[in-house]
């Protein structure tokens, strides 16, 4: 553990090689800095107790959405992970990889955008393959879902037009 208190005229710095340092070191050297005097309760303050997490299950290193995930195994932002493509309009088959937090990619073969969805239900989770998405469907961008919704309704009004003759 380290820590920096540091004023206008002193600054100290304590550095542990483990994270168990009495509060009460703590407080002293925080009076030391500020030259303020801090009052301390001896009353430890009431933690709600943590429900039991169940054991993981050895996948061979693989973890699951069953499995107790720590925040640190979710991928960042624009970090590279494992995708299964299925393009939908050359027929590529492949594992590749996409950077974390996209809503589509390219595919290598053909070019055209494929939409990205998770492989499992939640996401940065990833499944029992390792792979955090799934490319498989046609990528629609707002233009074109307003073009197709368009057409819709004018071939609903079409039709209910021809049954009221």
């Amino acid at each position: 553990m380290k820590l920096k208190l540091e004023t206008g005229s002193v600054s100290v710095k304590l550095t542990t090689k483990d994270d168990d340092v009495d509060f009460k070191a703590l407080v002293k050297v925080y009076e030391l800095v500020t030259g303020d005097e801090l009052e301390i309760n001896e009353t430890e303050p009431s933690r709600p107790d943590s429900k039991p997490s169940k054991p993981a299950i050895d996948r061979g290193g693989v973890k699951t959405i069953t499995d107790d995930l720590t925040p640190d195994s979710t991928p960042g932002w624009h970090e590279p992970v494992k995708t299964k493509l299925m393009c939908p309009y050359c027929g590529n088959n492949a594992v590749t990889t996409v950077w974390y937090g996209n809503k589509f990619m390219k595919c290598p073969k053909c070019g055209e955008k494929v939409r990205l969805e998770g492989a499992t239900s939640r996401w940065g989770v990833p499944d029992q393959h390792g792979f955090y998405y799934k490319a498989q469907e046609i990528w629609r961008d707002y233009q074109a879902e307003q073009a197709d919704d368009n057409l819709l309704k004018a071939m609903k009004a079409k039709m209910e037009e021809n049954n009221a003759k």
